[in-house]
């Protein structure tokens, strides 16, 4: 967050009022998607807004949307796309937590010594603390009671504070959907981690650094006796691998995560929900000899013994 233009950066506050976070994915090739267009200009970011269309042989067959792009140097660009209509104001109410049969786990000591440090924005100090304290409440709340969500939330904020930011974007794709689900999608914790992931990735680089920086993380994590890390940063590097335009790779990953994902977890239904995506983009863009690929991970997805939170 820039603190002079309260936008998230590098756009303005008023551009970034009028748009929302955007992830787009690298296509080489005749097939895929240009801008066109070059108008609405700001005083304050150098935006610009421009119309995304998809594109067969380099001619545009299909309106895709309209983003704020502001270039990065030769090809590269940061981009939101453009809200025609502010979302309305949504009424939600405040989904009810089962900490409530667990007061302890409000006073736990980590959990108040984190929430001192963060009072304090010490986001450093209050990540171990904050980190011990979810673990405590993973043992007897549910990942995706909304008590557990805003610790995951603190953890993955606190990760890309201190620059972590491959677990950081690990944490956000895991718990993002989790809160849009819980929350609701214009809930502020939501806004926070959709706002935060974006800027993980303009720290990153790109989705090749990301993807480049999530494969040496999911390497390392072969030497820690963590499998639901593991977990998070595989689906991470599958779906970073997608926006990659690698779509074999990335099937392939992702029919791994959810082939060692826990039955009954709510993080499996997240995984799988990815792997689907996955696969529809595979049956929309992917090569001939990924037919199989994609069949077996249907068939994992089907299957009755395939992990499921339902």
């Amino acid at each position: 967050m820039n603190e002079e233009r309260r936008g998230v950066y590098p756009f303005c506050a008023s551009c970034t009022a009028t748009s929302e976070v955007w992830r787009s994915a690298e296509v080489a090739g005749p097939t895929g998607g240009r801008f066109y267009g070059h108008r609405e200009v700001c005083e304050n970011c150098g935006s610009s807004v421009r119309t995304l269309y998809n594109t067969v042989l380099w001619v545009p067959v299909s309106k895709v949307g309209r983003f704020r792009i502001i270039p990065t140097g030769g090809r590269t660009y940061v981009g939101r796309k453009v809200v025609d209509v502010p979302a309305p104001a949504v009424v939600r109410r405040e989904p009810v937590s089962a900490i409530v049969n667990h007061p302890e786990l409000e006073g736990a000591p980590a959990y108040k010594q984190a929430e001192a440090y963060w009072d304090e924005r010490e986001p450093g100090q209050a990540l171990p603390f904050y980190q011990s304290a979810l673990a405590e409440r993973e043992k007897v709340l549910a990942a995706d009671d909304p008590a557990t969500l805003r610790v995951r939330l603190r953890v993955a904020q606190g990760l890309l504070a201190t620059a972590n930011y491959g677990r950081a974007i690990a944490w956000f794709e895991l718990v993002t959907p989790q809160l849009v689900e819980v929350f609701g999608p214009h809930h502020e914790l939501t806004r926070a981690a959709t706002e935060a992931i974006t800027g993980a990735r303009l720290m990153v680089g790109g989705p090749r650094s990301e993807a480049q920086l999530l494969a040496d993380i999911v390497a390392a994590d072969g030497v820690v006796d963590d499998d639901a890390q593991l977990l998070r940063d595989r689906a991470a590097l599958g779906k970073a691998l997608l926006a990659c335009g690698d779509i074999a790779e990335s099937v392939e990953a992702l029919t791994q995560v959810v082939r060692d994902a826990p039955l009954g977890h709510p993080d499996t239904a997240i995984y799988r929900k990815a792997l689907v995506e996955a696969c529809g983009v595979a049956d929309a863009r992917g090569k001939k000899r990924d037919v199989q690929l994609v069949a077996a991970a249907r068939r994992l997805l089907s299957g009755a013994d395939a992990p499921t939170s339902t």
